[in-house]
This record gives C-alpha cells, sequence and structure tokens, in this order.
C-alpha cells in the first residue's frame, strides 16, 4: 500500500506541477507613467519634460504604455492664449511623438484614462467639451468595449479592457458619478461591477487594473487619497472591491493624482496582496513625499523628486518593475536601485488541474487494500 501511495502522491504533483505551469515566452516590457501635464496657466496644457520623458520610454521599446491620468491642464490654462481642450491633446500627442506617431499611427500603442484635469480644472462638475475632447483625440486607440449603461453613462472609449500577451489590463474612468455634496469632491463611484466582471473573466496570470486616483492613503492627504470617501460607507466599499480585485487575481493598481512615485503594499481581506502604484509623474509640478498611511498600508519605496516612469519586465512566474528617474535640475536619467516584484497567479484552469490531480490521490488512497 504504501509503494501504490507513493506511486499516486507522484502522480498527483505531476498533474499539479503540469497544471501551475506557466508559458515560456519571452520576457516582455510595458510602461507606466500618469500626470503629464502642465504647470499652473500653462500655455500649452503639456509639460515641458514630457517630450524628454517619451524620448526615454521609447530607448527601451516596450510593447505599449499606460498612462493614468491627467494628460492635459484641462481648463487650467493661461487665458489669454485662448487654449482649447483640442488643441491641449495635439499638444500632448505631439509630445509623445517619440513612442507613437498619432498622425502616421505607427509606433507603440498608448492605453490613457482620464484624471480630475481632463474632466475639470479639480473635482467639480464636468466639462462636456472637454471630456468631447478627450474622445475625439483617444477613442480610436483604445478598445470599444466599456460599459454602456445609457445615453448619459456611455463609457465606451474612456472605460475598457484588454489582454496583451499574458495580462489583462482593465481602465477604468472614475469621472462618469458626479455627486454635488457641498464641500466633498465630487466622484467616489466607478463602473465596480464591470471591473469585477473583466477580472474575473480572465485566466491570464497577471492582471493589472489602473484609474487615476488612489484608493489608499500613503501621503497623508485623506480626501485625494481615498477615492470612494474616507466615511465608513467609503470604506465598506473600497473594501468590497478590494476584495473583488484580490480574489479575481488582480496584483497591481497602477494610479497617479498625487505628483510623485510611491509603491505601497495592501493585503484585501483573503490575503491576497494588491501593490498600489503611483506609477510616476510624467512631468507635472512635483509634490512632495510625506508617509503617513492607512492601517494595514505599508509603503515600499518613494520618490518625490524626480519625474520619471516605470517599466515592467514580465516573466512566466514573474513581473519586476524598475523606475526610471529624471532629474528636473540638468535633466539626466538614473534608475532607482529598488525593484517591485509581482508573482503570476496560477490559471483557474490550473487551479482545477491541481485539485482533480489531488482529488484522484485521495480516491486511489481509499480504495488501496
Amino acid at each position: 500500500m504504501r509503494t501504490n501511495f507513493a506511486r499516486h502522491l507522484r502522480m498527483a504533483l505531476l498533474v499539479a506541477t503540469l497544471g501551475l505551469a506557466h508559458d515560456t515566452r519571452a520576457d516582455w516590457t510595458f510602461a507606466m507613467l500618469g500626470d503629464t501635464r502642465g504647470p499652473h496657466h500653462t500655455t500649452t496644457g503639456v509639460s515641458p519634460y514630457l517630450t524628454n520623458i517619451a524620448a526615454k520610454i521609447a530607448t527601451l521599446n516596450p510593447e505599449l504604455v499606460l498612462v493614468c491620468g491627467d494628460l492635459v491642464n484641462g481648463d487650467d490654462t493661461n487665458a489669454t492664449f485662448s487654449l482649447t481642450y483640442a488643441q491641449q491633446y495635439e499638444n500632448w500627442k505631439t509630445a509623445m511623438t517619440p513612442v507613437f506617431n498619432y498622425a502616421a499611427g505607427t509606433g507603440i500603442p498608448i492605453y490613457p484614462v482620464r484624471g480630475n484635469h481632463d474632466n475639470s480644472t479639480g473635482e467639480g462638475p464636468p466639462i462636456a467639451d472637454l471630456k468631447q475632447a478627450y474622445y475625439d483625440a483617444f477613442s480610436p486607440y483604445v478598445p470599444t468595449n466599456g460599459p454602456n449603461y445609457s445615453p448619459t453613462n456611455n463609457q465606451i472609449g474612456f472605460s475598457y479592457a484588454f489582454t496583451h500577451s499574458n495580462v489583462t489590463f482593465v481602465a477604468a474612468d472614475q469621472y462618469f458619478y458626479y455627486d454635488q455634496t457641498p464641500g466633498d469632491p465630487g466622484y467616489h463611484e466607478l463602473a465596480r461591477s464591470w471591473v469585477s466582471e473583466q477580472f474575473a473573466q480572465s485566466v491570464a496570470p497577471y492582471e493589472v487594473f489602473m484609474a487615476h486616483v488612489p484608493m489608499f492613503m500613503t501621503q497623508g492627504q485623506e480626501t485625494p487619497e481615498h477615492f470612494f470617501g474616507k466615511d465608513a460607507a467609503g470604506l465598506a466599499t473600497r473594501t468590497n472591491f478590494w476584495n473583488d480585485l484580490g480574489t479575481n487575481g488582480v496584483r497591481l493598481y497602477v494610479t497617479g493624482h498625487l505628483h510623485n512615485e510611491v509603491v505601497a503594499s495592501t493585503t484585501n481581506d483573503f490575503g491576497n496582496p494588491i501593490i498600489q502604484l503611483l506609477a510616476g509623474n510624467g512631468g507635472a509640478p512635483i509634490d512632495t513625499v510625506t508617509l503617513q498611511t492607512d492601517p494595514g498600508v505599508d509603503v515600499l519605496y518613494t520618490n518625490g523628486t524626480h519625474y520619471g516612469f516605470a517599466l515592467a519586465t514580465v516573466g512566466a512566474e514573474t513581473m519586476t518593475i524598475d523606475y526610471y528617474l529624471l532629474n528636473p535640475a540638468d535633466e539626466k536619467w538614473s534608475k532607482a536601485s529598488y525593484t517591485t516584484t509581482i508573482y503570476a497567479v496560477p490559471e483557474p484552469s490550473s487551479v482545477g488541474l491541481c485539485l482533480v490531480g489531488l482529488l484522484a490521490l485521495a480516491l486511489r488512497r481509499r480504495r488501496s487494500p
């Protein structure tokens, strides 16, 4: 019986190993950044550092680039120059030409999502013309599979999902649900059910969520770092949403809004780790990092003195993220010594194979004389 047990154990372990093995495709990379707008009262709407940042990204030749909002200044421009919203986005496209040539339709695909400055000056009521300008500029270049709940809540061209190689990406627009409560920033909701559905359907070993505003506080700014709100209802919504994300395999949340780089580790109620990554200041005025975190949030790395971006290298078993830093004093580049590592999540089919193997082992043991 012992011999049979050892044999059956080896068989079950072989099934489990085969089920957990990921493909051996070559490593590939994608870049992440946000907040590429210019300073207040800008005459272009775009940071003067963005062209340098785009050129550096292009030298690394990632397969795609994520931009997590505040591409331009929106309504916060120098009125003397009568800069239109459409002109701001054209200026942005010009600055990003080293990455993707929008005129020719060639280069590295860019996947943006709106920030508050792509919606209004701050957290105020949406500006219809600004929303339209963003849609006209970028909807031809992103998937058209976003939620479409009604004529006034049609997020196609704003929110979307796609899978590239072994990573599923979901980008959610946070500016479709305006709450006019006096004294309270106006946006505390996104299409949560739709986001959860996209990840639930994915079988990719890596899943990445992107939106503009952080969910967890890392710098003591309760309002801009608690998208769902800092009251009991908002924190409960965040908990439920984070549980959904982690259970469905999400391990990385790419965000911005605060103009620096902060890598923070969180864990949901089921023990699933999720990194909240302020992905890099793409050229907006730098915010100093002053650490003060929510309970259960661990800050792993910060940089509040440089512009830059993050670069993820995706392998079969791990995703590693490096941080490229642009010194505004001399516009020279360096690479941070810190690296983030995220582990692949077994596909549901792989887990199922493991369970089948272990169940077969248990049945064989039970039937052995």
